[in-house]
């Protein structure tokens, strides 16, 4: 059970499809392995509690259900942070990257920016990528929607379009070009 919940929290950090729950089972099993070491010493204290009920439930509602979302948090937070990661790399191990593609890395965190779509034929797609825009997590259907949409002067310069947005599907899209908002 621990392991259910410490990976289904872990995973909103994540992006990308979630394998099925038959193929996770190893993984399940391993994380409540894992996370039972680490708690073990707090199970012999919360026995110690035999005549007090009242806390022996609480103890033991937080050591199955809290425990794990806040193992699943730290385990996300470190995911996107890339805390562990950055350590291994500071004394000279390069581990596997923990996101599948380049596309999960870029807009898993991305902030907002501008964005300069080219589609496979050659058409380009000037934009500001916001809170209101979307791209899917999604390996089989990478589009993107992006929220204001800019016409490309025969100056170079963008120019606004009002309120227009556009959806891209997977298959159009050929590069993605980014600049920072205060560029």
């Amino acid at each position: 059970m621990p392991g259910l919940i410490v990976l289904f929290i872990r995973a909103q950090f994540l992006t990308g499809t979630t394998p099925p729950h038959a193929q996770s089972m190893l993984s399940y099993l391993t994380i409540s392995v894992i996370y039972y070491a680490f708690v073990l010493p707090i199970i012999d204290f919360v026995l110690s509690f035999r005549e007090q009920s009242y806390l022996q439930f609480i103890a033991w509602f937080s050591l199955i259900f809290v425990g794990p979302v806040f193992f699943g948090l730290l385990l996300g937070v470190n995911i996107q942070k890339q805390i562990f990661r950055r350590i291994l790399q500071s004394i000279g191990l390069n581990p596997v990257h923990v996101m599948p593609t380049a596309w999960d890395w870029k807009f898993g965190g991305m902030k907002e920016q501008w964005v300069l779509v080219t589609l496979k034929d050659d058409a380009c797609i000037a934009g500001f990528c916001g809170a209101g825009s979307f791209i899917s997590s999604d390996p089989d259907e990478r589009d993107i929607y992006i929220e204001l949409i800019y016409d490309i002067g025969e100056d170079n310069n963008w120019y606004p379009r009002g309120e227009t947005s556009i959806l891209i599907a997977h298959g159009e899209i050929k590069t993605v070009e980014f600049w920072p908002l205060n560029s």
